[in-house]
């Protein structure tokens, strides 16, 4: 039983910790200038949507407590992750800059 905790506990630091480098990635492309337009703007709005899943997936991952739920939302949450960066790097590589509080 202390194992499974301790297993448990460095999972969640590891997702702590990897959460807190795609947040400083995120903040690092924001932009607080003008929004973008055209698909530019779908790209910057598809990334900021994949983010709020991206934390509603981890609201949820840390509110189960069912066994049965555990592997979905671990799958929910590593989905949205991957999304997200996978968006994120799309969004770098062209240039585009987000800033959430416009949108």
């Amino acid at each position: 039983m202390m194992e499974e905790k301790e297993v448990t506990g460095k999972k969640e630091r590891g997702i702590n910790s990897f959460m807190s480098a795609l947040g400083n990635l995120y903040n690092k492309i924001r932009q607080t200038g003008t929004g973008e337009t055209g698909e530019e703007g779908e790209l910057a709005q598809c990334v900021l949507q994949a983010y709020e899943e991206w934390q509603s997936a981890e609201n949820f991952f840390h509110s189960v407590s069912d066994p049965d739920l555990i592997d979905h939302a671990i799958y929910k949450l590593e989905a949205s992750k991957t999304r997200y960066v996978y968006l994120l790097k799309q969004a770098k590589a062209e240039g585009i800059r987000i800033d959430p509080h416009q949108l």
